[in-house]
């Protein structure tokens, strides 16, 4: 039996429903496994890294997703690109005399013969799909020389201005150039490899210019001439569903693109500014397979790990995260969800919008454009027997009302707020007009916290800091017995120094004392009082462990906590 036959075989036994149609693609013009893979993927039948893995055990051979492989700094390399993207094979790992391929035709003898003579070590083959590996080829080759290439090609193929005015048929001559959407693609791969959140285009009196949010930190990535900038917003409006006929008011929409064997899913937003139009996109990730975030995975300390695991373990009451906007809270909230979700508890979530798709969990989207409201919602959301509830964000007093009725009637309720600790969120709801005697009886806890950039692994070196650094986080600090750490920069993190971020935190508990505190409207400074005597610890104070340990430095620490709310020993 040939290999393909094998294959038409196994995804028979895994797809037994769907034997006609796997006896037709088997016999017409779907005549080779990568076709197959393809089509089973694009009707949703079988997950793609699935159909792989039963190639792979076809033809006697392990399957890897190269993007699922963090492959060392370098190695990816080792074959020049031309070389990789004709023979469709990238270096994933080497160890010792040997090397792990990816390849599209891990049994062609000839070509591991050739890998052998190249790299000079023995050879171990497994599979990887062809789309991923042209990806992940794109992705580690794609520089900010890259980038200067195709703009420059991009300007060479502008087309011919009309009395030097940009009109409407140069942008949809451009849009059709190849150039013009190489360019796009690398600034999509490129924000995906470094993991950026956002991607902002924006523009000014001259030009345009993408940059984009990475671990936190915007950084410029390139400049673009005014024709290819606008002719940027129109793709992104395009592939939105956007109007391109309305530039005048913001429009919102998403989008998603193949990525070798991966849809990414992208949320944007547009605007009119004096200039043009700004957009600003939001990676998402895989639409329906982002990872469910765990509570031990969020960056606490295990004195706020267990003190949240405490309160979300209550029947009832409210806890809310607090912080700014790209603080982390959903990330935070979702953990709480993942860590009590059973199959005898149902959990309700109202989100503007839904970002991650929860399993065994229903959520629902908030939409303005029909009134459908937080408030709204929460109401509905109140009749249908929940056993938990998280309140995307409570930003007026109806909502807030509603949400503390429902933890006094039963509910656990999660929610965020807009406050820069966790004093201030009791203030917050006294201010929205919760009255006092609601507070009291239902708020459980109130975590806050912001996200500082963690130093990178790969080029993390130690100091010694001297006293000025020092005394303003400590009293009276001894800078012989303090090692810091900090960050050299390498490729791995672009020179920067750091990669990916981590949370910092405070959790405060509501005691007995403080309940008769807020009944009275005492003040913040009262209530900080009290809830330091109670084991209360500000943020700063977390900040500062974080980096006595080696996850950041002083710098963060400085410029995401407030000196006021300084721990002194």
């Amino acid at each position: 039996m040939t290999a393909f036959a094998g294959y038409i075989d196994r995804l028979k036994q895994a797809l037994p429903d769907q034997l006609q149609l796997l006896d037709k693609l088997g016999h017409t013009h779907f005549d080779d496994h990568l076709s197959i893979i393809r089509e089973i993927s694009k009707r949703h039948l079988l997950p793609h890294s699935r159909l792989c893995q039963l190639w792979g055990d076809s033809i006697g051979k392990a399957y890897v997703n190269p993007f699922e492989v963090q492959i060392p700094d370098g190695e990816g390399f080792q074959l020049p690109r031309k070389v990789a993207s004709i023979a469709q094979a990238i270096v994933l790992h080497t160890l010792d005399d040997t090397a792990t391929v990816g390849m599209a035709t891990p049994d062609n003898k000839r070509l591991i013969a050739s890998f052998r003579k190249i790299l000079g070590r023995e050879i171990s083959p497994v599979f990887a799909h062809p789309d991923d590996i042209t990806a992940v080829i794109d992705l580690h080759f794609t520089n900010e020389q890259t980038f200067a290439a195709s703009l420059q090609k991009t300007c060479d193929n502008l087309p011919t201005l009309e009395g030097g005015r940009e009109i409407e048929s140069d942008a949809d001559a451009l849009l059709q150039g190849e150039s013009f959407n190489e360019l796009f693609t690398s600034i999509l791969f490129t924000a995906f490899g470094r993991k950026a959140s956002d991607i902002h285009f924006e523009i000014d009196v001259s030009e345009g210019r993408v940059r984009m949010r990475i671990d936190g930190r915007l950084t410029q990535i390139i400049s673009l001439p005014r024709l290819v900038y606008n002719a940027m917003v129109v793709r992104i409006k395009v592939l939105s569903d956007l109007d391109i006929s309305q530039s005048r008011i913001p429009q919102d929409g998403a989008f998603e693109i193949q990525f070798g064997g991966k849809r990414l899913a992208f949320r944007v937003s547009t605007m009119p500014s004096i200039y043009g139009q700004k957009a600003v996109l939001r990676l998402l990730g895989a639409p329906g397979q982002q990872s469910s975030p765990k509570l031990s995975t969020v960056g606490f300390s295990n004195t706020i790990r267990h003190a949240v695991k405490r309160g979300i373990a209550r029947p009832n009451g409210i806890i809310f995260c607090c912080g700014p906007t790209g603080s982390g809270k959903t990330t935070t909230l979702y953990s709480c969800l993942a860590e009590i979700n059973e199959p005898d508890i149902n959990i309700t979530t109202l989100e503007d919008p839904v970002e991650i798709r929860l399993p065994s969990i229903t959520q629902h989207q908030v939409n303005h454009g029909i009134g459908l409201t937080f408030e709204r919602l929460l109401r509905g959301v109140l009749r249908q027997d929940p056993d938990v509830v998280l309140v995307g964000e409570i930003r007026d007093g109806e909502t807030a009302t509603i949400a503390t009725e429902a933890a006094l009637t039963g509910h656990l309720v999660l929610s965020s707020l807009h406050t820069n600790d966790s004093i201030q969120a009791i203030t917050r709801l006294l201010e929205l007009g919760v009255a006092a005697h609601m507070v009291v009886p239902t708020v459980i806890g109130i975590l806050s916290q912001r996200l500082v950039r963690r130093i990178c692994s790969a080029c993390k070196e130690t100091y010694s800091p001297s006293r000025a650094d020092l005394e303003p986080y400590f009293k009276d600090p001894d800078p012989t017995d303090i090692l810091l750490y900090r960050g050299k920069g390498c490729p791995r993190c672009f020179g920067s120094g750091f990669v990916g971020r981590c949370g910092v935190h405070e959790y405060l508990e509501v005691s007995e004392e403080m309940r008769d505190l807020i009944i009275t409207r005492a003040s913040p400074a009262k209530l900080v009082q009290e809830a330091q005597r109670s084991g209360y610890n500000p943020m700063r104070y977390d900040a500062l462990k974080k980096a006595l340990a080696g996850w950041t430095t002083l710098e963060e620490v400085e410029k995401s906590t407030l000196p006021e709310m300084a721990y002194r020993h």
